[in-house]
């Protein structure tokens, strides 16, 4: 079996392709906290078991059997969040910390009852899709024509898709956006950057206008909702 450091590895390769992004090793380890040789040796032994493929300049790329693993980990993590939110009342937050113990307890019988009490959601409470659920999830943010919110255009009607999950603080993200209000399916409008260098925007959020880094609104995507 898979080890949850490795299934960690494989959800992030994952999520990271899905943003459109390269997989390069200084992200995995910046994203983990580990030194780049550890990164290397961990890539060499899910290469070795078949779960990805090690390709230059492009690097790791996840095989048949790598996505396979990955969306069925996100499943049940994704899942269990909304259960946890919906359901208990946890807030987003607590949902997204609580479920890494929940999901490894979730049976075909369990999942089958939360599908059907959640009434089939097909994203976690952060926006992001439920695999088996979403249709083409691998293709989520393309399919939206998303973009990050940091590089948005300004005075621009723009409605929140998700809050991305490559994130090395997670916990302290999802705090920093919960507290501007920041949610999927918020509307928003990209008022200003800061001159020269944009490393901050102020965004007008319903009667709101708050200020956020561009570090932030990295994380964060945004499409044009429909007229």
């Amino acid at each position: 079996m898979l080890s949850a450091t490795a299934l960690e590895y494989l959800e992030t390769i994952y999520n990271i392709t899905v943003e459109g992004d390269t997989v390069v090793n200084a992200r995995l380890a910046e994203k983990f906290g580990v030194s780049a040789p550890s990164v290397t040796e961990m890539l060499h032994r899910l290469e070795r078991d078949g779960y990805l493929v090690i390709e230059r300049p492009t690097g790791a790329r996840l095989t048949d059997k790598g996505i396979a693993e990955a969306e069925e980990s996100l499943r049940h993590h994704r899942l269990a969040e909304r259960f946890l939110m919906d359901v208990l009342k946890m807030d987003w937050i607590a949902a997204h910390e609580e479920a890494h113990a929940l999901q490894n307890a979730l049976t075909p019988a369990i999942e089958a009852q939360m599908l059907s009490l959640l009434g089939n959601p097909t994203t976690c409470p952060h926006g992001n899709p439920i695999p088996g659920s979403a249709p083409r999830t691998q293709d989520y943010i393309r399919r939206h024509q998303a973009m990050r919110l940091s590089q948005a255009p300004t005075d621009t009607l723009l409605r929140v898709l998700c809050i991305s999950e490559v994130v090395e603080d997670e916990t302290r993200l999802l705090r920093q956006v919960g507290e501007a209000g920041i949610r999927p399916n918020v509307d928003l409008i990209v008022r200003a950057r800061e001159p020269f260098v944009w490393e901050r925007l102020s965004v007008e959020i319903g009667p709101r206008t708050v200020e956020l880094l561009r570090a932030i609104a990295d994380k964060i995507w945004v499409y044009s909702p429909p007229v």
